[in-house]
């Protein structure tokens, strides 16, 4: 467990890089913190470390591990790719996707079981993959879609994209066998409005979880046969998305955005009950584990949206989620959420944040002890 050292948590670490690293300063109406809400031993102090804003960009949509200090990001609005190889102390340009696919969004990443990376984007819906760290990227697939966006890789190879407005006006996937060579268009429902397919939960076997999302409640389906059919087993009326889904001891937890909840199955997934509820109107973004001094801990990005200026937040958990304290807070603002984060080295994590209407950034969360 974390000791309780008399240290001063803020070493001066933000830094002021070069052109590669933007060093900001809080916009009016905006206040950026280190502080450690937590305010005990029982958890690691943190603190903000650096600060990266994708020029032009307003939302950092997606972080990755590749290996050790070594990640990336992708942002929203021109689809832009940028990777850090010092733990996310500076950030390079690698990939332009609005210039060379004109896409917006770089949605979600997986390593496959082949090495490479792969990736899902926005407008337009293309699922592509990388043989060189991320450095250049190659169209595997255009699904008739306005998104790809949640992504998986079976045990058995299969691979799973979700889709939003589907052009069969159905909740749909693709599925493919042979790396997106080729797929088949599988609708979840054809009973449902059309919504996103958001993220997926898989850890073995033939069975996956899909959340879905957006323009309607979050759902929940499961299938029995690595993806080629579904049964909805939730649906959580009050929840505008959901987010990510995370297994954590012998309970699978889903975050459910709009009511800033986590819903919880003891079942692996068949049935699911209110676990906890951080705000009564807020986002959460995604959840991971983190070790310690030999401890695991989870971490949550999430934003109080209870008053006007919202609060992004990264909440902690030591006893595998049955309870939650704030962690950090990492800014506030009237828009935007905590929407990702990734570990990139024993003692960094990053965060992304943003909105269409507010400033994408990438905070550094430098662990100190």
């Amino acid at each position: 467990m974390a000791n309780c050292s008399s240290s001063d948590p803020f070493r001066g670490l933000l830094l002021l890089m070069s052109t590669l690293v933007v060093a900001c300063s809080p916009s009016a109406g905006e206040t950026w913190t280190t502080n450690v809400v937590a305010g005990s031993c029982r958890f690691p102090k943190v603190e903000v470390a650096g600060v990266f804003e994708p020029p032009g960009e307003s939302n950092v949509r997606s972080t990755f591990q590749l290996t050790e200090g070594v990640g990336l990001i992708g942002t929203e609005e021109t689809g832009d790719i940028f990777k850090s190889e010092d733990a996310g102390m500076t950030w390079r340009k690698v990939w332009d996707g609005g210039d060379s696919w004109k896409i917006q969004d770089v949605r979600n990443f997986i390593r496959a079981a082949d090495g490479f990376l792969y990736i899902t984007t926005s407008e337009p819906a293309l699922v592509a993959r990388s043989m060189d760290e991320g450095e250049s990227w190659s169209v595997l697939a255009r699904p008739r879609s306005s998104r790809t966006v949640g992504l998986v890789e079976l045990q058995s190879g299969v691979m799973l994209a979700g889709l939003r407005r589907s052009e069969n006006g159905w909740t749909s996937i693709v599925r493919s066998e042979d790396a997106f060579s080729s797929f088949d268009w599988i609708p979840l429902s054809t009973e449902e409005p059309r919504q996103n397919v958001t993220c997926f939960g898989y850890w073995g076997g033939r069975e996956v979880l899909a959340g879905v999302g957006y323009e309607g409640s979050g759902k929940i389906y499961r299938s029995m046969d690595e993806g080629k059919s579904w049964v909805k087993t939730a649906d959580f009326p009050e929840a505008r998305d959901l987010m990510n889904f995370v297994r954590i001891g012998d309970r699978i937890f889903v975050l459910a955005s709009g009511i800033a909840t986590l819903f919880q199955s003891t079942d692996g997934g068949q049935s699911w009950t209110p676990g906890h509820q951080f705000f009564s109107k807020g986002f959460l973004g995604q959840c991971a584990s983190f070790e310690w001094e030999g401890d695991t801990f989870w971490l949550l990005t999430a934003t109080d949206q209870t008053r006007d200026i919202f609060r992004h937040v990264v909440m902690i958990s030591d006893d595998s989620g049955d309870s939650w304290s704030e962690w950090i807070q990492l800014a506030e603002d009237s828009s935007g959420g905590a929407s990702n984060l990734a570990v990139l080295s024993p003692n960094t994590i990053v965060v992304g944040t943003g909105n269409h209407s507010a400033q994408g950034r990438a905070f550094t969360l430098l662990v100190t002890d």
